[in-house]
């Protein structure tokens, strides 16, 4: 065993390599200099195996951590290692980052591609959804596990499987759904638009009352909250408090909102429509989701209904005032005002959260809130 640790004022990386065992844990310990210590991350790339000696030896390090209020963290943990973690409960008690397998691009066939990132074909059992550079990597394990718990709440979506990097790049390894973009299906059949916009109606309706687990799923309010705060350089004092106002107006809900939903975030299967792209699927009202439907279809000037579903404009606005006909028949005339008088805040929430997340588009998304949704809010609330 060898351990490799490099110190930056309160904060230490020490790298494992080979087998943290009973003859080499009393090694581990005493080359662990925690004197000063705040932040402690033990990456176990090269940790091949691990026993009963070597977690206790981990434990030892994570209780001084805690005399000291720092932190500890374990990365790059080997599947037959993080498999000894989760046997001893030690995965639920520690911060641990598996190591993600390497893929290439090589000979894949990209199939979509987004604001975030694209997708690619694997196999025929697989495909992968791969981030852009810049998006940290727990985004990716994040999706992975909302995923899984959206399968087992009965939202219709695909199994998620594994999370891997390609180069400096993370994404998520879902099944292969012998199925067909949403968006393809609209563009290719608009003469029907009212019964596709229907079929989302229903299925935005299947995940909106579908009770979120808050002890996997964030709340959509708290983190708008911070997205606001984030860009408040873009707005005066007054405008931020009217923004952080609005958003308390919204309703508390404990259903699931999906956040990113549109055609080109479903598949259609044996005309069943299933979700994918997960990553910001939170615990919220409903208002969080038309709002950024209504931002993708039924706002032409702002052209992203081309832009994200390569659906025209025109045809984007038609879809929206069907899909909007359709869900709110099942919601009260309160309900449906409440949206009206809040459309343009609505749709710029997704906006917000794209300026706090893509770096690569943020001065594009800005001019969007500042030059057309602002003034448009503003007369909302005049």
């Amino acid at each position: 065993m060898q351990v490799i640790s490099q110190r930056t004022g309160d904060k230490l990386v020490a790298k494992v390599s080979g087998h943290l065992n009973a003859s080499t844990a009393p090694e581990f310990d005493t080359s662990l200099d925690l004197q000063g210590v705040r932040e402690l991350i033990l990456d176990l790339l090269d940790c091949d195996f691990i026993s009963s000696a070597g977690i206790r030896s981990i434990m030892k390090a994570n209780q001084q951590m805690k005399k000291c209020d720092g932190t500890i963290c374990l990365k790059n943990v080997a599947p037959l290692v993080f498999g000894v973690f989760e046997l001893t409960g030690l995965s639920a008690i520690l911060p641990i980052q598996k190591k993600m397998r390497e893929i290439s691009l090589d000979n894949l066939e990209m199939f979509s591609s987004g604001v975030c990132g694209e997708c690619y074909r694997i196999d025929s059992e697989t495909v992968v959804k791969l981030y852009r550079d810049g998006v940290a990597p727990h985004i990716a394990e994040q999706e992975k596990q909302f995923a899984k718990a959206a399968f087992v709440m009965g939202i219709p979506t695909a199994l998620s499987y594994d999370v891997v990097s390609c180069g400096t790049r993370s994404g998520v390894v879902f099944e292969f759904l012998d199925a067909t973009l949403f968006s393809d299906v609209i563009r290719n059949d608009l003469a029907s638009m009212d019964r596709y916009a229907k079929m989302l109606s229903d299925t935005s309706m299947t995940l909106h009352t579908a009770k979120g687990d808050n002890k996997i799923l964030p709340n959509m309010k708290e983190r708008m909250r911070g997205y606001i705060r984030e860009i408040s350089y873009l707005l005066t004092a007054e405008q931020s408090e009217l923004f952080l106002a609005k958003l308390e107006s919204i309703p508390d809900d404990d259903h699931c909102v999906h956040f990113d939903l549109h055609s080109s975030n479903i598949m259609m299967q044996n005309q069943e429509l299933i979700i994918i792209d997960m990553g910001d699927l939170s615990i919220g009202s409903y208002l969080f989701d038309v709002g950024l439907i209504y931002l993708i279809y039924g706002i032409p000037e702002l052209g992203i209904s081309q832009m994200a579903t390569k659906i025209p404009v025109d045809q984007g606005v038609e879809f929206w005032n069907c899909f909007k006909d359709h869900y709110f028949a099942e919601r009260s005339e309160e309900e449906r005002k409440y949206f009206d008088d809040n459309k343009y805040f609505l749709a710029s929430l997704r906006i917000i959260h794209v300026i706090t997340f893509l770096t690569h588009v943020r001065e594009e998304f800005e001019n969007r809130l500042t030059k057309f949704l602002l003034p448009r809010i503003l007369e909302e609330n005049a």
